[in-house]
């Protein structure tokens, strides 16, 4: 089986962070992805379509790069891909009905702290002190972000992004502590393969095939749920499971404190408005992301 070496201290860091804004930077952008997808699709279409799409798309990918399959742990990487991209991919489009996608982007930052939770309790993370300081730091950019976005409703919309926070911490921790000889692209590909699956069936069974058809669905969701897909699922989940290989889960968790700021500027490109309470919220993101990432 294939192994993916560690990354000693100190070495290959400027790829780490590459890929960590890369990260951010994509999955910024998938918040306002998944609402054009909910023009034309309810949001159980929405999740099962990016699940399947991104299915089929790594197929290909795996049988290209003849990466050995990992016998013996397919409940586990299925475990892993439900925890990590399944169940929260229908949670997301469902917060995303009520809720707005900069609100969704701020909610998303709560994984590194159930990734260090869960960690604490069950995986044998440490805490350290400069992990409670990043975390503070956090919830204070967190905090300010929330503020400064008018459009914030308390409702109960907002316990499905939580749960799919909850959902990513466990996720984070399942590879870090598991899944270490498995290559990433057997890792997703294996885990998508038995959730595409089900989600084929789904989309049979609530009639997507009908709003697929519509011409009009190609102007906008269908081209939005394809890039998600392909972008901010296959390609990105790839590179985040050999992030957290090459780091730790804390670190590749810490990406969700970057997205909000990725997400206000595809807001801005959108024509959203960035208020200087959300440019408060961007600096105290950086310094908890730094924090966290201390050895």
């Amino acid at each position: 089986m294939s192994e993916v070496p560690a990354a000693s201290p100190g070495k290959h860091e400027w790829q780490n962070w590459s890929a960590f804004v890369f990260l951010a930077f994509v999955w910024g952008g998938s918040f306002i992805l998944i609402k054009k997808g909910l023009i034309h699709f309810t949001p159980i279409q929405v999740g099962a379509m990016r699940i399947a799409l991104s299915a089929i798309a790594f197929i290909p990918i795996f049988l290209i790069s003849r990466i050995p399959f990992p016998k013996g742990k397919v409940l586990l990487v299925t475990l892993v891909v439900l925890t990590g991209n399944g169940v929260p991919a229908f949670l997301f489009a469902l917060a995303e009905t009520r809720l707005g996608s900069a609100v969704t982007g701020v909610l998303n930052s709560l994984t590194p702290v159930f990734a260090l939770i869960w960690g604490v309790f069950f995986f044998g993370t440490k805490l350290r002190s400069h992990h409670i300081v990043g975390l503070i730091l956090g919830c204070i950019g967190i905090t300010t972000l929330v503020l400064g976005e008018q459009d914030w409703r308390i409702s109960s919309y907002v316990f499905f992004v939580v749960f799919g926070t909850v959902c990513y911490g466990l996720s984070a921790n399942l590879v870090k502590r598991y899944c270490q000889d498995i290559h990433p692209i057997a890792l997703t590909t294996v885990g998508f393969f038995s959730l595409g699956c089900i989600s084929i069936v789904i989309l049979w069974l609530t009639g997507a095939g009908t709003t697929i058809a519509n011409a009009d669905t190609w102007k906008t969701s269908m081209p939005a749920l394809i890039t998600l897909a392909l972008v901010c699922t296959v390609l990105a989940n790839i590179l985040f499971y050999h992030l957290i290989q090459r780091t730790s889960a804390i670190f590749g968790s810490a990406i969700a404190y970057a997205i909000p700021c990725m997400a206000l500027v595809w807001g801005s490109l959108d024509g959203e408005v960035i208020t200087w309470y959300q440019f408060a919220g961007f600096g105290f993101i950086i310094g908890a992301v730094y924090t966290l990432r201390r050895k």
